[in-house]
């Protein structure tokens, strides 16, 4: 094989890695925008209720919901920080 071949192939190689690396954001970013939609209309909800139990449960379930979001916003910004330390390398 020549050295342009092996090159090229490494090249795809890594191109395939950096997809992956994006379609996986990308995944993310659109289970995140739901997550926000479904905060949302748990917090007009929760306005809307008076007191009781219901409330207490659309509360828990907005912090669950909350939680989620901002445990998925994290892993976003580790890999694309990842991704720039390994640009700059």
């Amino acid at each position: 094989m020549s050295k342009k071949k092996l090159l090229k192939k490494l090249q795809d190689f890594f191109d395939a890695d950096q997809r992956q690396k994006e379609r996986h954001v990308d995944d993310i970013k659109r289970i995140l925008k739901k997550l926000k939609e479904k905060e949302r209309k748990l917090q007009k909800e929760l306005e809307l209720c008076g007191t009781g139990e219901q409330c207490v449960a659309l509360q828990q379930e907005l912090d669950i919901v909350y939680a989620q979001r901002m445990k998925g916003v994290k892993i976003v910004k580790e890999i694309k920080d990842k991704d720039k330390d390994e640009d700059e390398e």
